[in-house]
This record gives C-alpha cells, structure tokens and sequence, in this order.
C-alpha cells in the first residue's frame, strides 16, 4: 500500500533478547502486517498498519530504527551475469559526485476505499488468481472490481521480482541507508541480476537485494564500502533475513519460509 492521509504503515527495526518467540508471537497481532527474524543490526523486522508499542513486549532491548513506510520500489532487471552487473554498477558509481542533494519524493495520496475495495484488496494479493472464483467468494461484483483496478496503481504498488537461480536458494541481505541521494542508491542496485526491493522511510532507505555466492557477497559489501567512500550514502546498518511471514486481514498468515 501506497500511503495516504488515512492510511499510514509503520516499519520498526527491532532487537529482542530472544527473536523466535516474538516472530511467533506476533502471529495474528493486531495490526501487524508483515514480520521478518534476521540476524545482524536488528533482529525483528515488524511493519503495522497502526502505530504499534513494541517495548511492553517481553525481551525488547531496543529500536534500531521507526518510520513512515512510504513507496517501494522493484526494478526490471537484465538477465546478465553478476560480473556483468558489479561491471555496470561500478561505470555509474564512479560518475557519480555528491554535488547537490536528491529531493526526496514522497507522495501522498487520498484513500477513498469502502469494505469492499479492502476486501479486494486482500483477496487479490495475487494478481495470477482467477477473478470470477475469487469475487464469488467475497461477494463483490464485477463493476466494483473494474473500478477498484483503475484505483490500484493510485494506491498500490505491484512487484514482480525475477530470481533465475531459484528464490530459494539465495540469501536475503537488507540494508538500511542513511543518504542524501536515494534516486543514486535505487539505481545502483536496479543493475543487479535479481530483482531488489527498496522501501522509502522517513529519512533512510531500506533495500532487500538477493546473492547467492561467496564471492558475490563479498563484491557486494566491497561496494558498500565503496559507496561510502564517494558519499553516495553516510553509513548504513546490515542485516540478513532468516524467516519472514506477511499476513492479511482475513487469514493473518498468508507466507511463512525461510529467505
């Protein structure tokens, strides 16, 4: 979900003493609509629909980080190999001067949604389903379903990721950055073979990127550092995603895997 005056979520980067019960615990919390154990800077990822509380929890050691979550962002990739993309990377990051600050966008939209668009909204968390199936279940009809769809992209952001290697088989690396120049940042990471997921906060931006080898990962922290180095970004806290779960209003628990 895209923003809007009525309508927020909230994402919270959070160390616990102990992650695993709290990720299982937060199953069917309410409000809560997404949860990641990770290991690194942060332990628990949590992101809400409602401004949340998270230090009465049992365990709670501290916050790493709270925001405003606001648009996210999956680029289309090239099918090329990962020397091919680190080849590209480096030619943009080495144009790349820290002259004037990047304007931040973040836009804002009104949500005029009824039960029935949010009812859409989580039925089609998928858009492969069949539609008919699907608006004979919730009892929608087909005319506000069309008028739903012209709303989505005002509203919504649809990903589409592509991971050739099999998802399963790599490794999820989230950063958090702390940067003047966010547009320099997503373009970076959009020349990597498998699709990255960026998140606009309030003032940082955290980006989920998929390696699979030893040596990958290696060049990928190099860049960080490298990154640093010409001030593209001020510094940035690291994590790697171990469990994440995402839930809906209706069934809570729509995804549980290892990343």
């Amino acid at each position: 979900m895209r923003p809007a005056p009525n309508y927020t979520e909230y994402v919270y980067l959070m160390n616990f003493t102990d992650p695993w019960p709290t990720f299982h615990g937060l199953k069917g919390f309410p409000h809560v609509v997404y949860t990641a154990m990770t290991f690194g800077d942060w332990n628990t990822m949590v992101v809400s629909n409602r401004l949340l509380d998270f230090s009465k929890l049992v365990g709670f050691e501290g916050m790493v980080n709270q925001s405003v979550r606001y648009c996210s962002y999956t680029p289309k990739v090239e099918f090329i190999s990962w020397d091919e993309s680190f080849k590209k990377v480096y030619e943009q990051l080495d144009q790349f001067t820290p002259t004037r600050k990047e304007y931040r966008k973040r836009r804002v939209t009104n949500l005029y949604w009824g039960a029935d668009e949010w009812k859409l909204f989580y039925a089609f968390n998928s858009l492969r389903k069949r539609v008919t199936p699907v608006l004979r279940e919730i009892k929608v009809t087909y005319e506000v379903y069309t008028k739903w769809m012209k709303t989505l992209e005002d509203h919504c952001t649809v990903h589409t990721g592509f991971y050739p290697g099999r998802y399963k088989n790599y490794s999820c690396y989230c950063f958090l950055f702390f940067t003047d120049f966010e547009e320099s940042v997503k373009s970076l990471f959009s020349f990597f073979p498998t699709t990255s997921f960026t998140m606009e906060l309030d003032k940082h931006l955290l980006v989920f990127t998929y390696v699979t080898s030893p040596n990958v990962k290696r060049n990928l922290f190099c860049l960080l550092y490298d990154m640093e180095t010409k001030k593209m970004i001020k510094e940035f806290k690291q994590v790697v995603a171990l469990f994440h779960s995402q839930y809906t209003k209706e069934s809570f628990l729509t995804s549980e895997r290892p990343t």
